[in-house]
């Protein structure tokens, strides 16, 4: 996939000071990694292709852990209130991939700025970046979720009004337009999280009419 990112609070100045290795390893993962998509069950736009968040999120999982990474974080007792644990992190860096609803990214950047400010170490390191991983808003997706463009739009506004101090790295998941190879999975309900089929398939990314993406006119994954 292409990616696209957008720093906060210094970040690229403290990836290259102390998180270079995690940073290498968190682009070569996102680079080589292929699209997942399924189909909608949405009404109107059934069976069509969108972006898949299990698949994306498995893949990541999958990769990162090969590559040192530690999943599945457990927050310190005292943070528990803003949620169970912390996707992925490696020796002071923690990676969110937020491909959920827009508001979850609020709660990352809120709990990331504590873990900032108490000194909170991840495997030994005190969390010193914050990598927020999303999909370009290029994508067909389920309603209501977040893609880079908003995202980097909130926290350019947060960030303007100084409601975090967390060096932050926000990473977009971008792909060319044209014929490409994506993962295809398929699951038995809507919110079903273990996949019953996984295969590689064909497919034309189609700009939108204008060729101007937005929230409301959006690529054409077609299916060959």
């Amino acid at each position: 996939m292409r990616l696209e990112f957008a720093d906060f609070h210094g970040a690229k100045r403290v990836i290259s000071q102390r998180f270079t290795s995690q940073w290498r390893s968190l682009q070569r993962i996102l680079t080589r990694m292929p699209i997942h998509l399924k189909a909608s069950d949405q009404a109107g736009i059934q069976g069509n292709a969108i972006f898949d968040p299990v698949g994306t999120n498995a893949h990541m999982s999958e990769r990162l852990a090969a590559d040192g990474w530690h999943r599945k974080i457990n927050l310190p007792p005292e943070l528990r209130i803003w949620g169970t644990d912390v996707d992925f992190g490696r020796r002071g860096a923690l990676v969110e991939a937020q491909f959920s609803n827009y508001p979850f990214l609020l709660n990352n950047v809120v709990r990331s700025e504590l873990f900032f400010r108490n000194k909170t170490k991840f495997d030994d390191v005190r969390v010193g970046i914050v990598f927020i991983v999303t999909k370009a808003g290029m994508f067909p997706a389920s309603q209501s979720t977040l893609y880079y463009e908003q995202a980097r739009a909130q926290l350019a506004s947060l960030a303007a009004y100084k409601i975090f101090n967390v060096p932050v790295r926000l990473i977009g998941l971008f792909q060319a337009v044209g014929d490409t190879r994506a993962t295809w999975c398929t699951y038995s309900g809507r919110y079903a999280r273990e996949t019953l089929q996984t295969r590689r398939r064909r497919f034309v990314v189609e700009p939108p009419a204008g060729g101007r993406v937005t929230a409301a006119n959006r690529c054409r994954i077609r299916i060959l």
